[in-house]
């Protein structure tokens, strides 16, 4: 016999875990989290020792709705007792005439963020043991800029959500979903039934939303992200008070980021966006670090630092086509609501992507504009936004 819910959740990385947890703060009823994995298992996308946010951002609807982000953050904070928010500031630079620096010093006059524009010199005068920047480049500082604590912060949100009343259950994978009035979901280890259902399955949504009839004209990128960790000369340069987290913009986008010292003591975490496509289900087979992605500008750009990592991890990066998630209904199933795509956005904006999941779910007004994340925006061909 299956267990009745009023919303349940599939997925319990960073967004899904905000999701179960606004629900239970909006007094949705009987929740339950599904998990495919152990808890905090490191298959997805949501695990590890740190993420950068910030309000740089080159679009500005994310500037826009990162002002609630630290206020969610903050309020997470409290209620959990725990320090998840570390502010080291962030400075994202590249050559003046790159369009995304330009549209990221844009989105930020438009919101009214205090930052700073420095030129390269500037920007070495003040990291003058960390930084060696090209003359022809440009820089935005942005003082609320910094980082997350990962594993941690998603553990504090499902702990929040527990004890709210919700009820989370790993170790279940779902092998069918049956919409209707009432959905029926079929896992592993038992069936389940519920009013509504939101899917936040990370890097396996888009099967799972195939399973479900929606077509898309795309297919996700899902891809290995590498994340190095190089020992510096003197990890005192490179501590939070000391050094900030770092976006580099150029012609191929955003080839790196960088964080101060904050996991591995003596570490210092720089990390190249471009990666390899990868089976969720099979990340790691046959496929060696690509270190010579990232060594380039390592030795380029930054001072004291080892030219051989130390320590390699990986997690999952799944996107779309403009790199915007989806946040929407089924079109056949109003009660069944998808969030995918969230690499890149996902981590520091997982308070308001839950949010906004959860209002979908409960048929409340969105707290935001959900235009950039509706799933026609791609058959209308306006993913230029």
């Amino acid at each position: 016999m299956s267990q009745s819910y009023d919303v349940i959740v599939v997925g319990a990385g960073v967004v899904g875990s905000s999701t179960a947890y606004n629900l239970v703060q909006h007094g949705a009823g009987k929740v339950l989290l599904l998990e495919q994995f152990s808890s905090l298992h490191t298959r997805g996308s949501s695990h590890g020792g740190s993420r950068i946010t910030r309000r740089a951002y080159n679009k500005p609807f994310y500037v826009h709705m990162m002002d609630e982000a630290y206020r969610m953050w903050d309020q997470i904070e409290r209620e959990g007792k725990t320090k998840l928010y570390t502010n080291t500031g962030i400075l994202v630079f590249g050559p003046r005439t790159s369009p995304d620096l330009k549209k990221t010093i844009a989105s930020l006059h438009i919101n009214e963020v205090e930052h700073e524009v420095l030129t390269a010199e500037e920007a070495m005068l003040r990291y003058p043991h960390q930084l060696d920047l090209p003359f022809d480049h440009k820089c935005v500082f942005e003082r609320d800029g910094g980082t997350l604590l990962a594993t941690k912060a998603v553990s504090v949100i499902q702990r929040l959500f527990t004890e709210g009343g919700g009820e989370l259950l790993d170790g279940h994978r779902v092998k069918e979903i049956a919409p209707g009035p009432i959905v029926r979901v079929t896992t592993n280890n038992g069936d389940f039934t519920t009013r509504r259902l939101v899917v936040t399955a990370g890097p396996w949504a888009p099967t799972i939303m195939a399973q479900l009839g929606v077509k898309l004209p795309f297919k996700f990128s899902i891809r290995r992200a590498e994340v190095f960790y190089w020992r510096v000369e003197h990890p005192e340069l490179y501590s939070a008070d000391t050094f900030p987290s770092v976006i580099l913009y150029d012609d191929t986008h955003h080839p790196f980021y960088a964080m101060p010292i904050c996991e591995y003591p003596g570490l210092v975490k720089i990390c190249p966006y471009a990666t390899v496509c990868v089976d969720p289900d099979s990340r790691d087979e046959q496929i060696s670090p690509r270190v010579e992605d990232i060594q380039p500008y390592v030795a380029k750009y930054f001072k004291g630092v080892s030219t051989t990592p130390s320590i390699y991890e990986a997690c999952i990066i799944t996107k779309t086509p403009d790199e915007h998630p989806i946040i929407d209904r089924h079109p056949g199933h109003s009660n069944i609501v998808f969030g995918a795509g969230f690499s890149g956005h996902g981590f520091k904006l997982s308070p308001v992507m839950g949010k906004l999941l959860c209002e979908l779910a409960m048929d409340l007004p969105p707290s935001h504009d959900l235009t950039p994340f509706r799933l026609d925006r791609f058959n209308k061909h306006s993913s230029k936004l």
